[in-house]
């Protein structure tokens, strides 16, 4: 849903006729845009269990039956609905363009995709010894008489003051190698793909593409 709805802004925002439609209507990007925007973070913000722990998300766990299909993925529909709504509202709103437009947003989208590639290594390595500590615990793996695994108990996370110390701590360093990621590491890959692509396709001179060029009568 998301590719094909960011294809299609992106199409828009390069039609001249769409654009010059947003410029001499202001009043959508004053009304609408934060309509949009404050709706989808409502949609987006849909939780992924327990919903019926506040009526806000009930409710629209009782909505969800009459417009998504039976058996689906609720939180992951009204999360790709909110979505769109945001970027819908940031595309018809110059302020909040601007307003993303700064150096330090665009740094961070820099690295997005980076950061999308490494956090998940990150998680299960660094932040969990940061949490949790270095060493599993002793009881960790259960074996009964006859040798089977018995589930074992749940590793208590660490303390408040721990969990906000060393939180920071980790998306600094996740950005820092996302930064170095998007240095280093994508332009070598861009070199290899290069490379790869001299490989397989031939350049052609300019002679030879005028003289494939056909003949049209007189």
């Amino acid at each position: 849903m998301q590719f094909f709805f960011g294809a299609f802004l992106s199409e828009a925002s390069q039609s001249p006729s769409h654009m010059a439609w947003c410029n001499a209507h202001k009043w959508v990007g004053r009304l609408l845009a934060p309509i949009f925007i404050l709706s989808g973070l409502l949609l987006a913000s849909y939780p992924e269990t327990e919903q019926q722990l506040m009526r806000w998300s009930s409710y629209m766990t009782d909505i969800a039956v009459y417009i998504f299909p039976l058996n689906n993925d609720t939180p992951r529909f009204y999360s790709g609905i909110g979505l769109n709504l945001i970027a819908l509202g940031i595309h018809f709103s110059p302020t909040v363009k601007n307003l993303l437009s700064t150096k330090y947003l665009l740094w961070l989208g820099k690295n997005s995709f980076a950061v999308y590639l490494l956090h998940g290594t990150l998680l299960r390595t660094f932040l969990v010894w940061m949490m949790y500590g270095i060493s599993a615990p002793a009881y960790i793996v259960i074996l009964s008489e006859d040798g089977t695994s018995q589930p074992a108990p749940r590793i208590e996370v660490c303390g408040r003051v721990r969990w906000y110390f060393w939180l920071p701590i980790w998306f600094v360093g996740l950005y820092s190698m996302a930064n170095m990621w998007t240095r280093h590491v994508d332009p070598w890959c861009a070199r290899v793909t290069e490379k790869m692509v001299g490989c397989v396709f031939e350049e052609r001179s300019d002679d030879s593409i005028e003289a494939e060029k056909p003949i049209l009568p007189q």
